[in-house]
């Protein structure tokens, strides 16, 4: 007669095995409930990051008659930045007003001069001058937006709304959040999913091409998401951070001191005084930042308001942006402000490097061909879940016979 010790003990494995078995279906059911409902969305979401890897390289292509230039000569210079600024101004309406001046990103690009056009009913277009800068005259402009209309703006910054708003307007980003919040959650779960039983890991990354198509469409969508699992998540945790930026800073900020946005000071107008130049106001930042390049100039919008210089130095992260601007007085061209990356805090920096590892940027070159493929991936994990679960429905469907 069986010792009763080892029955208990065999009684005890087998209801673990039992409670475990039934806590994976679970756990596979949640995961393939949310990657039917929301894989969808997740796969147009990454199809345009995937795009937008590539964004300004796609621009410029569809865009080439105006913000491209000529190959320029070794030892060609650009013109002063008044003269590209005033080859701009040549051609805006009497009531438009400079936003921006956004130099090249490469030899072969041009500067870009965004202004404003308000009409009497308060509506509002936004255009961009493209300036040759080696030779100061213009290539082109186009409308850049109409009012909230994201449809109304060039295909690149409309892929780019919808790729975190899905057009449905600003306010409404947190429905983008909270579908990348689930997705991370389902990936989590099918990471659970895709761990052997055994332990073999290996065994979770590898495809039986000679095995049923059944088998082959399982360990592809496991082998798959096991392969991008880890940049997945760091791609979605980003995103979600970037959307509810307002919590996460607030979270960071129980780390390291969060401080509020630069504050560039006012100018100060008086009788008599007239504005300087941009070119003046960037002369002034050369001398609080001797290094980088000039990355951009913000006009002043009120009498007021002041010059904003950007100097972008080699090792920031965001090429988009940088976190090194000066505040210029508009009329005494005095140093009001300034940000310096340099000091940030570390929730700063944390903040900060959010946007270029989402976008793969902050890897150089490497790294946008990273993020296009992470950008597919969830096309080839929605496409190999579905047809899993199609086959199941199938064999599920399928006469027993007794």
């Amino acid at each position: 007669m069986p010792d009763k010790t080892v029955q208990d003990d065999k009684a005890i494995v087998a209801g673990f095995e039992r409670r475990r078995g039934s806590g994976r279906t679970l756990i596979l059911q949640i995961h393939r409930t949310i990657g039917l409902f929301a894989g969808a969305v997740f796969v147009l979401i990454g199809l345009s990051g995937a795009l937008l890897a590539y964004r300004e390289d796609i621009d410029e292509q569809l865009n080439a008659s105006i913000m491209r230039v000529e190959k320029p000569q070794k030892n060609s210079v650009y013109r002063p930045i008044d003269e590209i600024i005033a080859a701009a101004v040549a051609l805006m309406p009497p009531d438009g007003k400079l936003e921006r001046l956004t130099m090249p990103r490469g030899p072969k690009s041009a500067a870009a001069l965004t202004y404003i056009v308000e009409t009497d009913d308060l509506d509002t277009y936004a255009y961009e001058i493209f300036v040759d800068p080696y030779t100061a005259k213009v290539k082109g402009q186009r409308l850049f937006l109409h009012g909230d209309d994201p449809l109304s703006q060039p295909l690149v910054a409309s892929l780019m709304t919808f790729h975190w708003t899905l057009l449905l307007g600003v306010n409404n980003a947190y429905i983008v959040g909270a579908l990348g919040i689930a997705l991370f959650f389902s990936l989590m779960l099918g990471l659970y999913l895709w761990w052997p039983l055994n332990g073999n890991w290996r065994l979770g990354l590898k495809v039986k091409w000679g095995a049923s198509p059944e088998r082959v469409v399982y360990d592809l969508h496991k082998s798959i998401g096991a392969y991008c699992a880890a940049i997945l998540l760091i791609t979605l945790f980003t995103g979600v951070a970037m959307i509810f930026k307002p919590a996460t800073r607030s979270v960071v900020n129980l780390f390291s001191p969060v401080r509020a946005d630069p504050d560039f000071g006012k100018s100060t107008p008086g009788a008599g005084r007239q504005p300087i130049g941009a070119g003046e106001a960037a002369a002034v930042a050369n001398k609080v930042f001797p290094d980088g390049r000039l990355h951009w100039i913000l006009f002043p919008s009120s009498p007021t308001a002041v010059y904003v210089v950007g100097k972008q130095s080699d090792w920031e992260p965001n090429q988009t942006k940088t976190y090194r601007n000066v505040g210029v007085d508009q009329y005494t061209g005095q140093v009001l402000g300034v940000q310096d990356r340099s000091r940030f805090t570390g929730s700063e920096t944390f903040l900060e490097w959010l946007f270029p590892i989402h976008s793969g940027e902050a890897f150089g070159g490497l790294g946008r061909p990273i993020a296009l493929l992470i950008g597919l991936s969830p096309l080839f994990l929605f496409l190999t879940g579905v047809t899993r679960w199609l086959q199941k429905r199938r064999a599920l469907s399928r006469p027993t016979l007794f």
